[in-house]
């Protein structure tokens, strides 16, 4: 008689229990998929080098309190990926250099507060073939996440976060320094150097400036053409050429005017210009007979 009531109690507590379960399970969010962190969609550094390597001092010198290798990308290997992505070895036959890319710090710390402190350091060397240092360039960054304290403040997708901001920091600072100070470093896909582009360029195909040309063709001694589409010009302009005797008519004709001018009196310069070019013997102007008559002498206009 006393199965039943045990065995009603049980489906009771089953009843209970389940709906409590079921939530727990649908607090507990699924594994969210991080996509990894490339770089070969930037544009690539081709270096005039035999030999590129990497050099990860972060692992020999760890960071006290890092947890960036929690990260779904940690920065160390973000870093790798970098160089693998964006710098080539591509020296010609007689380079002999090497490249080595070192990672000197990569880390993130979590900060009392909830805050997630991140720094990456690093630089490029360039050694010749004694392997000393011939050229150098570094870049660094910085990057501080303030994620909800309520929640995992080194969950994955805080670390992840963090790692992707201060990727796009560093990626943008280190070409820049890269095409700064290594710029007779770089050459291209085929090995030309970079620097050398504008010096080879030709410049014979450059078209020449209407007034170079013009000042061109006065030292010659050639005539320059005239421009008729200028409407302001004198109609008598001609470039044709003019026979000597009609060169001489013209000038004879063109000074008549002034001979004319010069036979009456200037009413502002009565005793002509002092120009000794144009000087000529003064002329006394008599009026005509029975036009003036004075008792004495005749005043010279």
């Amino acid at each position: 008689m006393m199965l039943f009531p045990r065995m009603r109690l049980s489906h009771l507590v089953a009843t209970l229990a389940l709906p409590a379960v079921l939530a727990g399970c649908a607090e507990q969010k699924q594994p969210t998929q991080f996509t990894p962190l490339t770089y070969d969609y930037l544009g690539q550094m081709h270096l005039n080098v035999a030999t590129l390597d990497v050099v990860d001092n972060s692992v020999t010198n760890p960071e006290p309190g890092d947890i960036g290798y929690k990260s779904p990308s940690p920065p160390d290997h973000a870093l790798r990926q970098m160089a693998a992505d964006r710098l080539i070895a591509t020296g010609n036959a007689t380079a002999a250099s090497t490249a080595h890319f070192v990672i000197d710090r990569a880390f993130i710390l979590h900060q009392p507060g909830g805050t997630l402190d991140g720094q990456m350091n690093i630089h490029l060397d360039i050694l010749n073939p004694e392997g000393q240092r011939v050229a150098s360039a570094s870049a660094q960054a910085t990057q501080t996440l303030h994620p909800d304290p309520s929640q995992d403040v080194e969950s994955p997708a805080n670390l992840y976060e963090i790692t992707k901001d201060m990727m796009q920091t560093i990626n943008v600072e280190f070409e820049y320094q890269v095409r700064n100070s290594l710029n007779k470093w770089l050459v291209d896909a085929g090995g030309t150097p970079m620097n050398n582009a504008i010096q080879t360029q030709s410049l014979t195909d450059t078209p020449p400036v209407a007034g170079a040309a013009a000042e061109t063709n006065s030292l010659t001694g050639t005539p320059a053409a005239v421009d008729t589409s200028n409407t302001s010009a004198p109609a008598s302009t001609s470039t044709a050429p003019v026979p000597a005797s009609s060169s001489a008519d013209a000038a004879s004709t063109s000074t008549a005017p002034a001979a004319t001018q010069d036979s009456e009196p200037n009413a502002i310069f009565p005793a002509g210009t002092d120009d000794a070019s144009t000087q000529t013997t003064p002329k006394t102007l008599s009026p005509k007979p029975g036009f003036l008559k004075l008792p004495t002498t005749t005043k010279a206009q």
